[in-house]
């Protein structure tokens, strides 16, 4: 005899000649938690089935209703979430003390922006946003921003040539003339 793959079986792999039930399936104790399962102890008595519906006419019972299908599952609880305007706040902070002048005049006030507007809703949203601290840090650093740019951009006003003079003395090598200087 084979299996139905066409393996040959051994002489104890032999299907039983007169199968009784209790020969499959295996037994095994259900668990008291599965929907449903009952423990060995507990009566196993079934409530009486409805009666049969009938047709407005009275002919023929209808056939048993579907079982209702069980409920969709539930979604895994999260927690809470960064508020997005905390960590755009804090980007934008930064990026306006990175970029001093022109750049950080424009990236300060909406830092400061973000910042405040992201507590608002961190404050609004009963635990389920975070990070009161990034708004609070895009808060101070846009102030920062703000005031080194504000600096920044008087100093430019007056040293109009500063920016034409370092680019100058970036790309101007001196040269000694073949002498160590202090020699």
């Amino acid at each position: 005899m084979t299996d139905p793959w066409g393996n040959p079986l051994s002489p104890d792999d032999q299907r039983p000649v007169n199968p009784q039930p209790e020969d499959y399936p295996p037994d095994f104790a259900p668990n008291p938690a599965w929907p449903g399962a009952q423990t060995p102890d507990a009566p196993t008595s079934s409530p009486p089935p409805p009666p049969p519906l009938l047709v407005p006419d009275g002919s023929a019972p209808l056939p048993p209703a579907w079982p209702a299908t069980p409920p969709p599952p539930q979604p895994v609880w999260q927690g809470p979430k960064f508020s997005g305007l905390a960590i755009a706040a804090m980007v934008c902070g930064i990026l306006s003390i990175t970029c001093t002048g022109f750049v950080g005049i424009i990236l300060g006030p909406m830092a400061l922006g973000l910042g405040i507007n992201g507590r608002r809703a961190i404050a609004r949203s009963n635990g389920w946003k975070k990070g009161d601290g990034m708004a609070t840090t895009g808060i101070v650093l846009g102030v920062i921003g703000i005031v080194l740019s504000i600096v920044y951009l008087i100093f430019l006003i007056k040293n109009p040539n500063f920016i034409t003079d370092f680019v100058d003395n970036l790309t101007t090598t001196t040269t000694t003339g073949g002498k160590l200087q202090g020699a």
